[in-house]
């Protein structure tokens, strides 16, 4: 297959257009019309349906337009670590948002401390919710993911490197300890919670549902930060990773408690692709962080 009839197949499909994929590729019309029919020839498929001249995918079509996206990352990417050598190799790490605020920064520290000839311009950070980040693993945007859970959509590598314990916080100023935990009282105050997609919003659905409760009030945030400081001043409770709240239980602005039913805890795990091209660095990255431990029932 050759590479550059497949950019122009992806182009055409981004665009909907033979003629304007022809305009930004800078080829004529009759040119772009000639790779596709080849391309077409090759795979002995029709890639797109053409009906009152204009174009769309057909489902073989729809197959090699995802699939080849991800060729040409991979193949971009090769062609720049030949091209630069392995000093100039760098690694793409993807975190969903409670391990990004908390863990990454120590964990890059720490593997720069033990591998001085790696260079902190080398390694990139993405944080998002785990479906953003296991999105962009699978596009091969990033080259390893560390997420709140496994991603059930995809089939991955994967490696469990931290069990998180969830706590119960609420704000002193609301007079209520945490500790107690009757439901009908959980019930009747106001929740805090992330969007949907986010891993905690699911450990906090999870809870409601062992519990048996459904919040009267119940109020949806994006962000970590709004969560933490919604709760600090008093607005309700929530669910939180107690990795992420040491500084507000230490301070006394938050309190909080291990859930009355069980611990509660959620796995942190490294994921990779099976099929990709994997640098030395992403090699000796994975390595190290598979061989981190954390307590998740160490003090703050």
């Amino acid at each position: 297959m050759n590479l550059e009839h497949l950019k122009t197949f992806i182009a055409a499909a981004k665009y909907e257009s033979f003629s304007q994929a022809g305009k930004m590729l800078n080829l004529s019309q009759p040119a772009v019309s000639h790779q596709i029919s080849q391309l077409e020839t090759y795979y002995n498929k029709q890639l797109f349906i053409r009906a009152n001249r204009k174009i769309r995918l057909s489902e073989s079509g729809k197959i090699l337009y995802e699939h080849g996206q991800q060729l040409l990352a991979l193949n971009a990417k090769l062609e720049s670590l030949l091209a630069e050598g392995d000093r100039s190799e760098t690694i793409k790490i993807g975190c969903s948002n409670t391990i990004g605020e908390c863990l990454i920064s120590k964990m890059i520290q720490d593997l720069i401390k033990w591998n001085p000839d790696i260079a902190s311009h080398q390694i990139q950070v993405t944080i998002g919710t785990s479906i953003e980040i296991t999105d962009l693993l699978y596009a091969s945007d990033i080259d390893v993911a560390l997420v709140e859970g496994q991603a059930g959509r995809y089939d991955f590598i994967s490696h469990e490197f931290y069990d998180d314990m969830l706590v119960l916080g609420v704000s002193p100023q609301l007079r209520v300890h945490p500790e107690n935990q009757d439901p009908a009282k959980l019930e009747e105050m106001t929740w805090l919670i992330r969007e949907p997609g986010c891993a905690i919003r699911q450990a906090t659905l999870d809870l409601w549902k062992g519990l048996n409760i459904e919040p009267k009030s119940v109020l949806v945030y994006n962000s970590n930060t709004l969560i933490r400081e919604g709760v600090k001043n008093g607005l309700g409770v929530a669910v939180f990773s107690k990795l992420a709240i040491c500084p507000e239980v230490q301070s006394g602005q938050i309190n909080v408690s291990p859930f009355k039913d069980r611990d509660r805890f959620r796995p942190f795990y490294l994921l990779r692709k099976d099929k990709q091209f994997k640098s030395s660095l992403h090699e000796r990255v994975w390595n190290f962080i598979r061989s981190q431990a954390g307590n998740p029932k160490a003090p703050c």
